[in-house]
């Protein structure tokens, strides 16, 4: 009896270890390794009949270490797998098998491992955003077909809205896949007329003054609002590479708030914010770019003495942490709001329609979201959820903790990460 106590104590022991090193290591530093030295070890005395406890916790953080390499993926699958032998109700773990399973090639099976995480936990969005992605690159029309007729045959009642989700799905790699064909063919485009306007800037200095040059000047300034204009729309399409950490997003939120007070003249512009707000993974600069862009966008539209209002909190329910930014102005007419996320589709004389393009690419690229409530005359709030990926409970059970995440639309599967 006393050795198991010891056994199971000295194993406790090593997985808070292992935590600790987890926490915020960089794939491959001797922390992460570090961590899964430790997370091997209760695996091995788990072979010999040691402590069962943990093993469900230590295959789902193990797991999620070893599928950061490649080269690891056979192992991590049987981590995974083992894992899920002791909590086969655990949605995220069968979705991160899928994410290998379909990266190794194992098409049908990762297909069966998606569909059990949607059954599991119908709300949890990773699973749906990985399913379109094996569907529209690794199936025929024919097969997708079958598919959507298996998925109404599967889920009953619920396939409505599981296939609904999918669709959406489908509909933005469908996007994503057109931008970045623009995207690459825009780019030399845009060298293209910058290399021109240079040219033609220097011709403009170097002519003498003749009749016809102020001409040619009207042309260059024109050439530089159309080479800014594309520039902002290539923006839209695809964002900068990140830079995520984990941030406090009260602090960036209100230290930006702050900033802008000057700027919002007899307009009233207030920040608030819940108490223990959970930090997120973000670029700290791309999203107070896209807060900044939203809240000068709310002190235009309001007029003197109105009112703007940034909150930032926590969404239990949607596990995310959330920002608003509120303004009492007229609001956005129903039949624009789904446009004005458009590139190049702006309401103002003077606006050039990508600033809420690029803020909605820039919420994409956290896995995020950004929404618009507005009726007119009442005023608008929009909404940005960042997802709280996986993390490890603070609680006295030290559980891994799920925390649901939203779409993504690059090409590459998405697996939850254990440990911010």
């Amino acid at each position: 009896m006393a050795n198991t106590l010891n056994t199971t104590t000295d194993l406790e022991a090593r997985f808070q270890t292992a935590l600790q090193h987890a926490r915020g290591a960089a794939p491959g530093s001797g922390d992460y390794k570090k961590a899964v030295e430790h997370l091997e070890y209760i695996l091995s005395v788990d072979n010999r009949g040691g402590e069962q406890a943990l093993i469900d916790r230590v295959c789902f953080l193990l797991g999620s270490l070893l599928d950061d390499f490649p080269e690891n993926a056979t192992r991590a699958i049987a981590v995974y797998r083992r894992g899920l032998e002791a909590d086969p109700l655990f949605a995220p773990g069968h979705n991160n098998l899928g994410v290998l399973l379909m990266q190794n090639g194992q098409i049908l099976s990762a297909l069966g491992e998606f569909k059990i995480a949607i059954h599991l936990e119908p709300d949890y969005m990773l699973p749906y955003g990985n399913l379109a992605r094996l569907l529209f690159h690794h199936m025929s029309s024919t097969q997708m077909e079958r598919e959507y007729a298996s998925i109404t045959e599967e889920f009953g009642v619920r396939a409505p809205g599981i296939l609904a989700r999918l669709s959406l799905e489908l509909i933005d790699l469908g996007r994503a896949q057109v931008y970045e064909s623009l995207y690459t063919h825009g780019h030399r485009i845009k060298n293209l007329m910058g290399l021109s306007g240079s040219r033609m800037r220097r011709a403009i200095r170097n002519l003498p003054h003749t009749d016809g040059l102020d001409d040619l000047k009207d042309i260059a300034h024109e050439q530089e609002h159309i080479y800014n204009q594309w520039v902002a729309y290539l923006r839209s399409m695809k964002q900068d590479t990140m830079n995520p950490a984990l941030v406090d997003v009260p602090q960036i939120i209100a230290k930006m708030t702050h900033k802008l007070s000057a700027r919002s003249g007899t307009k009233e512009l207030t920040f608030a914010a819940e108490p223990h707000v959970p930090q997120v993974k973000a670029d700290a600069g791309m999203l107070s770019e896209a807060v900044t862009n939203l809240t000068l966008n709310a002190i235009e539209a309001v007029e003197d003495n109105g009112v703007v209002t940034v909150q930032v909190g926590a969404d239990t329910e949607r596990s995310s942490v959330y920002i608003e930014v509120e303004d009492n102005g007229p609001g956005i007419p129903e039949n624009l709001q789904t446009r004005i996320f458009d590139p190049g589709f702006s309401t103002r004389e003077q606006g050039n329609g990508y600033g809420l393009s690029i803020c909605s690419r820039i919420a994409a690229a956290h896995r995020g979201t950004l929404r618009v409530i507005s009726r007119p005359g009442a005023g608008a709030v929009f909404r940005i959820d960042l997802p709280v990926d996986f993390e490890v409970s603070t609680t006295q059970q030290d559980s891994i903790g799920l925390q649901h995440s939203v779409p993504d639309t690059s090409r590459d599967p998405i697996a939850e990460e254990f440990i911010q």
